[in-house]
């Protein structure tokens, strides 16, 4: 499974490898930018769903 980072639904994703990295990740933009992080969870058999918005 896969994880992607996205500022806006629509953006180029920011791959990461786990869920903890992407929340680590997540958190940084978050502080950087002040700007709600969407994480989606990449399922090669159902798609893509979105598993949290860290704000």
């Amino acid at each position: 499974m896969l994880y992607e980072l996205r500022d806006h639904p629509d953006d180029l994703p920011i791959c990461c490898a786990t869920l903890a990295e992407a929340r680590k990740r997540a958190r940084q933009r978050r502080e950087r930018f002040g700007i709600d992080i969407l994480i989606y969870e990449i399922d090669p058999f159902e798609g893509e769903k979105l598993l949290e918005v860290i704000s």
